[in-house]
C-alpha cells in the first residue's frame, strides 16, 4: 500500500502520480470530499489502466453525478466498529481485476480506441506489440507489463516479445512473470516453457527451471535450446553428469551450435579426474580447430567468447585476452559476456587454473560492461542517445527461402517426391512450418507482418511444369494468409529447375509466367514486371528472358528480381545476367532514393562456395560451372546501381559475404559500400537432392537501419536450419550483425 505524497523518488509529484496510477494492480480512491485532485487522478486511473478501482466513502457523502452510478463501499468514521465495511472492503480486495467496474475504459471499449480482448483479441494483440514497440526504458518495458497483465492469460508471441526484451536489461523476474501470464493458455507452447526456464535460472530458482525446462522438452523433446538451457540448470545445481547428458543430445541434435560443444566441453573437464582430463581437454582443441576451418565464424563474437574459454581452459591466457576483446569489439552483449564469464568460474572451482578464473572472469565482465559496451547498455535507458534514435528506426525483416523444389521425378520405376514437406504423422506442410517460424521471428523483431518481405529466390519447382507451379501457389495463398501477408509482399524470381525444357525455346518460361501471372492478379503483376508485355495467350509475343525483370520500389526495400537463367536449357546449365538484363534494371531504377535499401533476388549464386576438389588429370580443367559467367560484369554494375544486399539459391547450402569491386573507372560514390551477398539453402528440397549432413534452411535478414553509415550496425542475418533426423525442430544455427 503506497501514497504517492509520501513517495521518495527522482522527478516531478505529477509524474509519479500518473506512473503509479498506470502501473498500479489496484487503486483506492476515497471520494468523501469534493476534492478536485481526486477526481482528476480517478479519472486518468480509469482511462489509462484496465486494472481494479474501488471507491470509498464516508456515509452520507453526496456524490457527483459522474461518479454516482458507481459501485461506492460506504463506511462509518469510526472503523473498528463497522464490521460490515470491513467485510465488503476484504471482499472487494480480492476481487479479480476484471471484475472491477470502469465505465470510462467501457465507453472507450465501445468508441473502439481501447481494446477489449475479450471481444476483440486482435485489436489487443496490435496494441499489446504497439506498446512493446514504444518502450524505450526498462521502466517503460515494465509499465507495459502492468498495463498488460490485467488481460491475463496475454498472447505468447507478445509475451515472448516482451520478455525477451526485459531480460536484455537483465530485468529477468519481470520476464519471468510476464511469460507467467500466458498460462494456461499456453501451456502447450514450449517456446514459452523454455524461455521462463531460462529466466528462472539467471534468477536462481533452479528447480523452479528444470520444471518449465522439462515441460517443454516433453513438448518438444528434439529442441536443442531446451536441451542446453536444462543442463546448464543442472550444472548449477551441480548435477554435472545429468547436464552432461543433456548437452550431449544437444550437440547430437544440433553438430554446429557453438553453445552446446563448448557447454559440453566444459563439463567435461570438470567431470575429468585429477591428471587424465586429456580427452576433455581434446574437446576444446576440436572447437578451436572447427572455429579456424570455418570462414562464417570470422567477426562473429559468440565464436571469440568461445575461443577465449577454450584457450583459457588450454592455459593460452594471452590469447584467451584477444579473443575476449574482439569479441567485445564485435558486440558482444554483457549478458553473453558474464554467461562465459561464469563458466569459466566453475571450471576454476573444479581445480582448473583456480587461481587464475576468478581474476579472469572478473576483467572479461568488467571489458564487456565498460567502453563502448557500457555505452550501449547505458543507450537503452535514454531515448536521447543513438541506440535509441537507432530503435525509432521501424524494424523490417526479409525471410530469404530457396529452392522448395515441390514436385516429383520417376526413379526406378517409382516417383520420387523431390519436395520434403507434406501432412503426415511425422510432418506439417512447409506453410505451417514457416508460419510458426515466422511468427516467432516478427515477434522477436518487435514487429507486425506488414513489415515483412518473403524473398523467394528460384528453383519453387522441380521440373516447371503447371501442376507443380499449382502447388507452389497453394503453399504461397496458404502463407500469406496465414501470417497476414499482402502478395506484393512475396518477391518471385525463376531457377533452372522453372524453366520447361520440354516446350519450345520461345515458351520455356511460360509455365512460370503464367504462375506469377496468376499469384500477383493483372493489375499487381503489371506493375511488378514493367517490361513484360506478354498477353499470356499461345498467339502472343512472348518476353525475351532479359524482360523478366521483378522491380518493386515502393518500399523501405527496393526490390530488383533478375533472371539468371537466360540461357537455361538441357544443354546450357548454368547462370547468366548479361548486360541487356543490367541495362533494363539501370533504366528503371533512378538515383537511390534517400531511406531506401536496395536490393538484388537472383537464383544462381554470385560467387564460388569453398569445397574440395578431388585429384584430377593434367588436361582436366576443375571449375562450377553453375556460377554466373558474368558475375565479374554483374557484381560491378551492382555496386553503380547502389545495390545493398543480394539474395540467391541454388547450391543448397547457405552462404554469407560481403565483397567489394573497384575497377578504376567510372566507380562512383557507391562503390566504397560492399555487397552484402546471401546465399540461400534449400528451404523445401527432400533428402533425395541434399547432400549428406546438409539441412533445410532459409535465413531471416533483419533491416537495422534505412541507410547504410560506415560502422554502424546495418543488416543482421540469422540462419535457421532443420535437419533430415526425425522430429528434428528449425534451429539457429548462426548469426551475424553486418555494419554498414
Amino acid at each position: 500500500m503506497l501514497r504517492v505524497d509520501e513517495l521518495v523518488e527522482s522527478g516531478t509529484v505529477t509524474n509519479q502520480a500518473l506512473k503509479h496510477l498506470y502501473s498500479a494492480d489496484l487503486v483506492v480512491a476515497d471520494v468523501t470530499s469534493p476534492n478536485s485532485n481526486v477526481y482528476y487522478e480517478l479519472g486518468v486511473r480509469q482511462a489509462l489502466s484496465p486494472g481494479g478501482t474501488i471507491l470509498v466513502a464516508a456515509r452520507a457523502t453526496e456524490l457527483p453525478f459522474d461518479i454516482s452510478n458507481q459501485r461506492v463501499l460506504f463506511y462509518d468514521l469510526d472503523f473498528g466498529t463497522d464490521e460490515g465495511f470491513q467485510r465488503r472492503y476484504r471482499q472487494a480486495l480480492g476481487l479479480e481485476a476484471h471484475q472491477s467496474e470502469n465505465p470510462v475504459r467501457a465507453a472507450l471499449n465501445d468508441l473502439g480506441v481501447a481494446p477489449n480482448p475479450r471481444e476483440d483479441m486482435a485489436s489487443f494483440e496490435r496494441e499489446f506489440d504497439w506498446k512493446i514497440d514504444r518502450a524505450r526504458t526498462a521502466e517503460q518495458l515494465v509499465a507495459v507489463w502492468h498495463w498488460a497483465k490485467q488481460y491475463a492469460p496475454l498472447p505468447s508471441a507478445g509475451a515472448l516479445s516482451l520478455a525477451t526484451r526485459l531480460a536484455r536489461v537483465e530485468d529477468y523476474a519481470t520476464a519471468a512473470a510476464v511469460l507467467a501470464a500466458t498460462y494456461p493458455a499456453a501451456d502447450t507452447n514450449y517456446e514459452v516453457h523454455r524461455q521462463r526456464g531460462f529466466f528462472l535460472r539467471k534468477l536462481e530458482d533452479y528447480d523452479g527451471a528444470i520444471t518449465e525446462l522439462e515441460r517443454a522438452l516433453e513438448l518438444n523433446p528434439s529442441d536443442p535450446q531446451s536441451l542446453g538451457m536444462l543442463g546448464g540448470a543442472l550444472k548449477r545445481q551441480g548435477r554435472y553428469g545429468d547436464a552432461l547428458e543433456k548437452y550431449e543430445r544437444g550437440v547430437h541434435l544440433a553438430p554446429t551450435s557453438l553453445y552446446l560443444r563448448v557447454a559440453r566441453a566444459g563439463i567435461a573437464v570438470m567431470l575429468a579426474e585429477p591428471g587424465a582430463a586429456n580427452e576433455a581437454f581434446d574437446l576444446y582443441q576440436k572447437i578451436i580447430d572447427w572455429i579456424a576451418e570455418t570462414p562464417s565464424f570470422v567477426g562473429n563474437y559468440w565464436a571469440d567468447l568461445v575461443l577465449a574459454e577454450a584457450r583459457w581452459v588450454l592455459g593460452d591466457f594471452e590469447q584467451a585476452r584477444v579473443h575476449a576483446e574482439n569479441a567485445v569489439r564485435n558486440g558482444a552483449h554483457p549478458v553473453e559476456a558474464k554467461s562465459a564469464a561464469e563458466q569459466i568460474q566453475m571450471i576454476g572451482t573444479a581445480g582448473v587454473h583456480m587461481a587464475q578464473a576468478e581474476g579472469f572472469a572478473g576483467w572479461l565482465v568488467e571489458l564487456a560492461t565498460s567502453g563502448v559496451l557500457k555505452e550501449r547498455v547505458e543507450a537503452e535507458a535514454s531515448t536521447s542517445t543513438k541506440m535509441g534514435q537507432l530503435r525509432k528506426t521501424e524494424p523490417y525483416v526479409i525471410f530469404h527461402l530457396s529452392d522448395t523444389h515441390f514436385g516429383t521425378i520417376q526413379r526406378n520405376g517409382n516417383e520420387v517426391d523431390m519436395h520434403r514437406f507434406a501432412d503426415s504423422e511425422n510432418s506439417d506442410r512447409l506453410a505451417v512450418e514457416l508460419k510458426r517460424e515466422f511468427d516467432r521471428a516478427l515477434a522477436t523483431a518487435r514487429c507486425g507482418p506488414e513489415a515483412a518481405a518473403v524473398v523467394l529466390s528460384g528453383d519453387l519447382t522441380y521440373l516447371g511444369k503447371p501442376e507443380e507451379f499449382a502447388s507452389v501457389h497453394s503453399f504461397l495463398d496458404e502463407l500469406c494468409a496465414n501470417v497476414g501477408l499482402r502478395r506484393d509482399q512475396v518477391i518471385i524470381v525463376p531457377g533452372n529447375h522453372d524453366v520447361d525444357w520440354t516446350a519450345r525455346p520461345d515458351r520455356r518460361f511460360d509455365n512460370y509466367l503464367e504462375f506469377v501471372g496468376e499469384f500477383y492478379g493483372e493489375d499487381l503483376f503489371k506493375r511488378l514486371f514493367p517490361l513484360v508485355t506478354w498477353d499470356f495467350k499461345l498467339t502472343g509475343k512472348r518476353p525475351e528472358p532479359n524482360e523478366i525483370v521483378y522491380l518493386d520500389q515502393s518500399g523501405p526495400v527496393a526490390f530488383v528480381g533478375l533472371n539468371s537463367c537466360i540461357f537455361e536449357d538441357e544443354g546450357h546449365n548454368y547462370g547468366f545476367v548479361g548486360k541487356r538484363q543490367l541495362d533494363n534494371v539501370r533504366s528503371l531504377m533512378p538515383e537511390p532514393r534517400p531511406g531506401q535499401v536496395r536490393a538484388v533476388v537472383m537464383h544462381h549464386h554470385l560467387h564460388p562456395y569453398p569445397e574440395p576438389l578431388k585429384a584430377r588429370t593434367a588436361d582436366d580443367v576443375a571449375v562450377d560451372l553453375s556460377t554466373i559467367r558474368d558475375a565479374g560484369l554483374v557484381e560491378q554494375r551492382f555496386m553503380k546501381l547502389g545495390i545493398s544486399l543480394v539474395m540467391h539459391g541454388h547450391k543448397h547450402r547457405p552462404q554469407l559475404r560481403e565483397t567489394s569491386v573497384k575497377s578504376g573507372i567510372g566507380d562512383s560514390g557507391h562503390a566504397s559500400k560492399s555487397l552484402i551477398v546471401s546465399g540461400c539453402g534449400s528451404t523445401g528440397v527432400s533428402e533425395h537432392e541434399l547432400q549428406h549432413s546438409t539441412s533445410n534452411h532459409f535465413a531471416i535478414i533483419e533491416l537495422l537501419r534505412r541507410t547504410r553509415q560506415p560502422g554502424a550496425d546495418f543488416l543482421r542475418v540469422e540462419w535457421r536450419q532443420l535437419s533430415l533426423d526425425p522430429g528434428a525442430e528449425w534451429t539457429t544455427t548462426d548469426r551475424w550483425t553486418l555494419k554498414g
